[in-house]
């Protein structure tokens, strides 16, 4: 996991399918963080049949009644969606399932049966209706919460926590780091590097006032499917597991959700694209490369230390 050293109280559990820990000033402050993850998780998870999610994806083509904190995720994903022209689709959960990712992780095994067929994501917008918090997918599409899901929830309970009176906080939700607030100490944040993820002997530290740093990674959510290996990250060209040049991605932003974003576009497009589109937002990341000779490589570099 990504981590920052920090001095007051944490509470540390297992929620969205990954190891979680937040640091705020009390006790109290931490916990309260605990339950809104959790909240967010029972109504955003895909394998629950009673969350918003998963009525939204039963809807589909019709138009859905939702709560505040689903109708700002949903309307995130579209304008993620927009903004990197299409790059980022969260409409691939069918794409997703047919490749074997249709329970929780834990459970997901290696799969004889052949490999789907190629298909393209729907071009079809996420209608929004924000008026009266009304979502509409397209037809024939279901909603997949994914990184996406875990950003905003880190966005969303650090602005809570802040809200709530907390000075500073600090939000994990598995590889993803939220911080908000002046750090512990004065100065700026330090965001290490996971080696798990960046294979490095010494690792990056990215260092930011505030906001987010988010990994997207094809190393460890893996399986095989007719003998081929497959992974969780779906190519929108495609329909299947992207072809990419690299292992990971992380990506430093204002806000957790739209790293999250970023580190997917990026990884799922390969070294070239990604520096294009991470030059375009004049973005901080690092890209890990499969090639042993080019592995590790810093966008950005001012804003890093090794």
């Amino acid at each position: 996991m990504t981590s920052v050293v920090a001095p007051w109280s944490a509470v540390v559990f297992r929620a969205m399918a990954s190891p979680c820990r937040i640091v705020a000033p009390t006790r109290e402050l931490a916990e309260h963080g605990q339950e809104l993850v959790r909240q967010l998780e029972r109504a955003w998870s895909r394998f629950d049949p009673a969350s918003e999610v998963s009525a939204v994806n039963e809807a589909a083509g019709k138009l859905t009644i939702v709560s505040a904190m689903t109708y700002e995720l949903m309307s995130r994903a579209q304008q993620g969606r927009v903004a990197t022209r299409g790059a980022f689709n969260p409409l691939m959960l069918d794409q997703l399932i047919s490749l074997g990712y249709d329970r929780t992780w834990d459970a997901v095994r290696d799969d004889a049966r052949p490999l789907p067929a190629p298909s393209v994501a729907a071009e079809a917008p996420i209608e929004l209706f924000p008026g009266i918090s009304g979502v509409c997918l397209p037809s024939g599409t279901r909603f997949d919460p994914g990184g996406i899901g875990k950003g905003l929830a880190g966005d969303m309970v650090a602005a809570a926590l802040l809200e709530a009176g907390a000075e500073s906080v600090q939000v994990e939700l598995g590889g993803d780091v939220r911080v908000a607030g002046p750090e512990w100490a004065g100065g700026s944040w330090r965001v290490v590097l996971d080696d798990n993820d960046h294979g490095a002997a010494n690792p990056a530290t990215i260092t930011l006032p505030e906001g987010g740093v988010a990994t997207s990674s094809v190393v460890r959510r893996r399986w095989r499917r007719a003998g081929v290996d497959v992974h969780h990250l779906i190519d929108p060209r495609t329909g299947l597991s992207a072809s990419t040049d690299l292992d990971a991605v992380t990506v430093a932003a204002p806000t957790l959700w739209w790293a999250e974003v970023m580190a997917k576009v990026a990884l799922i497009g390969g070294s070239q694209q990604a520096r294009t589109m991470l030059g375009e937002y004049d973005m901080t990341a690092v890209l890990v490369g499969r090639d042993p000779d080019h592995r590790y490589e810093l966008i950005s570099p001012g804003t890093l230390a090794a």
